[in-house]
């Protein structure tokens, strides 16, 4: 998980290419230390979330939630919460540039950003249940929001692998784009000329509307 801030622009790049971005524990560390970086940067105006290798990221590891020690277990799905949490709560829009697959805790990280843009490769899907989980209650909340709850029961109860239109026409994504990362630079170059108090503004009321819903 790495961080380069440039020109008021934070990136958080998910790089584990070799196992499609799935996240370890010690990547929901490290992205709990670079939301607080980036909280404690002056004049930071948008958050780009993406991963590299062709996928955004394929969830949780399962080899850390399927451990036989139910401790390291639970604790990892409590870094796990924290950190998506933690990444919501932080002050600048963020951004979640998606190609590739967007599964599971793929999709709680796209859902704690405020727009979420994908490429035609994007598929999304939270197979939870089918690998004898629970998708916490915080997650389930938010993907109801924002896809209502007969689509999150498709997702969830059923297992579907939706693509990039399907995730789009339900809402689970903003936009599809032909490519997603060109597609987030022209709103990254109006927030980087907008005042900052103007952005903060903003973001709150738009997510003031949105968790009201």
């Amino acid at each position: 998980m790495r961080l380069d801030i440039v020109d008021r622009v934070a990136r958080l790049t998910i790089d584990r290419p070799e196992k499609r971005n799935a996240m370890s524990g010690a990547m929901w560390q490290a992205l709990l230390r670079h939301v607080g970086t980036i909280s404690r940067t002056p004049d930071v105006a948008a958050v780009v979330l993406r991963g590299t290798g062709g996928s955004f990221s394929a969830g949780g590891d399962l080899a850390e939630l399927t451990a036989p020690d139910p401790d390291h277990v639970a604790g990892y799905r409590r870094l796990a919460e924290t950190a998506v949490l933690a990444l919501t709560e932080l002050a600048p829009p963020k951004l979640a540039e998606i190609d590739g697959a967007c599964f599971g805790a793929g999709c709680s990280l796209a859902l704690a950003c405020d727009v979420r843009i994908c490429s035609p490769s994007a598929h999304f899907r939270i197979p939870a249940l089918g690998h004898g989980l629970t998708y916490e209650p915080v997650f389930v909340r938010r993907l109801v929001q924002a896809v209502g709850s007969g689509p999150a029961g498709l997702l969830l109860y059923g297992g579907e692998h939706w693509t990039a239109a399907e995730a789009t026409a339900y809402g689970l994504v903003d936009r599809c784009a032909p490519d997603a990362a060109a597609a987030v630079e022209p709103i990254l170059a109006w927030l980087r000329g907008a005042d900052g108090e103007a952005i903060a503004s903003t973001a709150l009321s738009i997510r003031a509307v949105s968790r009201s819903r």
